[in-house]
């Protein structure tokens, strides 16, 4: 009777661990790092174990499988854009894109990978490659990110920005929602499908998230819908409905006398 209690409880928990963490820390949030990766595996491979019925059991697996690809295989793949600045070396302070390859080639260096890198380790890890050729380097670096601003933004268009930039300063820098802006209504689109909710755009902005922790990805599309766009629907359907009710009251009213049914 008691284990009959207990074990609804427990699976409960795990599964309700292993869901906070992924909602927490994220399989595709940017800036985690692999301590808190490794974390989220483990609780997704703990609650498969303990998950009531096999689609829960699959798609926990899953979930933990993407996290462990990740973890070998880095966050960098070919295109991607990285702002590198090394002090005291204006040669070396630009902004480089990643190879085919997934190495980095920065002038008077060799190239170095990124292959198994994740977005967090990128300044240890290029600070060390960089060291091997240079003498106790200075450097930064900051993956990059662009953007489609569309919709009823101030200044709409391509934008590349940190991809540790709050998603309000992203906001901001293109001149804001305008003036008639359905703002509680923003969402991002990715190829043609929403990838961020209404709900979930409104969250990551009165949590102050970075574009990194929203997950999003090179030629997202951030779009603010018009409020005037759902009037005009509105009224279209009214004045549809209008012209129907019309069309009928014409047609029943010039039936002859004595028919029971509409003109031919």
């Amino acid at each position: 009777m008691l284990r009959n209690l207990i074990l609804p409880a427990v699976l409960t928990f795990t599964l309700s661990h292993a869901t906070q963490a992924q909602a927490h820390i994220g399989e595709q949030r940017r800036q985690a790092t692999r301590a808190e990766l490794e974390q989220m595996a483990k609780a997704a491979e703990g609650a498969a174990q303990a998950a009531p019925d096999a689609k829960t059991k699959e798609r926990m697996m899953d979930d933990a499988s993407a996290i462990r690809m990740r973890l070998k295989n880095g966050d960098f793949v070919p295109g991607d854009r990285i702002l590198i600045e090394i002090l005291g070396d204006s040669a070396s302070s630009d902004t480089f894109t990643v190879r085919g390859d997934r190495m980095l080639q920065l002038p008077n260096l060799p190239d170095i990978s990124l292959a198994g890198v994740l977005d967090s380790e990128l300044k240890d890890h290029l600070t060390k490659e960089v060291g091997k050729y240079v003498k106790q380097p200075e450097l930064n670096a900051t993956s990059l990110l662009r953007l489609a601003m569309m919709g009823q933004i101030g200044r709409g268009g391509f934008i590349t920005i940190p991809m540790d930039q709050a998603i309000t300063d992203v906001l901001m820098a293109t001149g804001g929602p305008g003036s008639s802006a359905d703002f509680n209504k923003t969402v991002v689109r990715r190829s043609g499908k929403v990838v961020v909710s209404a709900e979930e755009f409104q969250e990551a902005v009165r949590a102050n998230r970075t574009v990194g922790d929203m997950s999003l990805r090179d030629g997202d599309e951030i779009f603010v819908p018009d409020k005037k766009q759902g009037q005009n629907v509105l009224q279209y359907l009214q004045l549809v409905s209008a012209l129907i009710g019309f069309y009928f009251i014409l047609r029943w009213g010039r039936r002859p006398t004595g028919t029971a049914g509409p003109n031919p």
